[in-house]
């Protein structure tokens, strides 16, 4: 699946604009797909499309436009660059939805360290949702003035254009991602809906019971659905960030369970493989766990590499048989 959906409308419009080249800057920072990348940083502002002579190596091919990384090898006249005298206009119009908004409305239930912890979130979501779409598809709702002064300390002189709104934004047809949901969040609901709300909630140093069924309340939205992974929600992963690149993915035409896969930490995965474990390990005459190599085989669905196979034995204390 190509989850970086800007990369062929910019090639597009970079063709129109007679464009069939481009180099990148040598310290050019990519968060995985190049012309993807250098989408968002025009729209940014960042960077610009400049007249110039450069080289370059051969780099990514999208759209007949070849993009060109720093040193030797296909000469071009066109350049990426921060400033130039006359910088080429290009047309490029990003899709104004899906909208990713992470809510705030909880924000003064959080201690200090959750706070900081919020904010590291909410810029990692950021970085999520540029490599799918860019900051116009990403907004932070009911977002507090502390936010915003933790948000400048966490990332100072962060170049973005996300949307910081005080209040709570008017939806057109908005889900909540709540892990007890009544809903189930499925590729249908993904390309279904416009907004996915994702509660800005951090509970390390409490019990936030019921959080974000309380916060949906407070915005007005009513549905709310939870991701699960072949019928549970052990294994799939809590952090905000994840969650969004989850919603992505599947907004973006990836089955949910390849998505939750994807993003899932170690500790999710072993996680998982012990609740897998468990569930078809038998009680050996001396009291302990045994579980057949067959068994651990299927268990092991999620495609775990041997040292967390390990790990996920040694924690549920299962020796393997047979």
């Amino acid at each position: 699946m190509c989850s970086a959906v800007l990369s062929r409308p910019f090639a597009k419009a970079l063709r129109a604009a007679g464009v069939d080249c481009l180099c990148l800057p040598r310290r050019f920072k990519c968060w995985g797909d190049v012309a993807q990348c250098a989408a968002v940083w025009v729209l940014l502002g960042r960077y610009k499309i400049c007249r110039g002579e450069c080289a370059g190596a051969p780099g990514t091919e999208v759209g007949g436009v070849a993009f060109l990384k720093g040193g030797s090898g296909g000469r071009c006249g066109w350049v990426l660059a921060r400033e130039c005298p006359e910088p080429l206009e290009v047309e490029l119009a990003p899709p104004a939805k899906p909208v990713i908004v992470v809510d705030l409305s909880l924000w003064g239930e959080h201690t200090p360290g959750e706070k900081h912890e919020l904010v590291e979130q909410v810029i990692e979501t950021l970085r999520a949702v540029r490599r799918f779409l860019w900051d116009g598809n990403f907004w932070v709702a009911n977002a507090p003035g502390e936010f915003v002064e933790l948000l400048n300390r966490h990332a100072r002189g962060l170049v973005h254009k996300m949307r910081i709104l005080e209040g709570t934004p008017p939806f057109e047809n908005p889900v909540v991602l709540d892990l007890e949901g009544p809903c189930l969040f499925t590729e249908d609901v993904a390309r279904s809906h416009a907004e996915f709300v994702i509660g800005g909630i951090v509970d390390k140093e409490r019990v936030a019971k019921s959080a974000t069924a309380r916060l949906a309340a407070l915005i007005g939205v009513e549905k709310r659905c939870r991701v699960e992974l072949r019928g549970s929600r052990v294994g799939v992963p809590d952090r905000i960030n994840k969650i969004a690149e989850i919603v992505l993915r599947a907004w973006a035409g990836e089955p949910v369970e390849r998505a939750v896969l994807a993003v899932q930490a170690k500790r999710d995965r072993v996680y998982r493989l012990m609740w897998e474990i468990q569930k078809r390990a038998k009680r050996a005459p001396d009291g302990a766990l045994e579980i057949t190599r067959a068994a651990l085989a299927e268990a092991n669905w999620l495609g775990a590499p041997e040292e967390e196979v390990g790990l996920a034995l040694r924690k549920v204390k299962a020796r393997v048989v047979g």
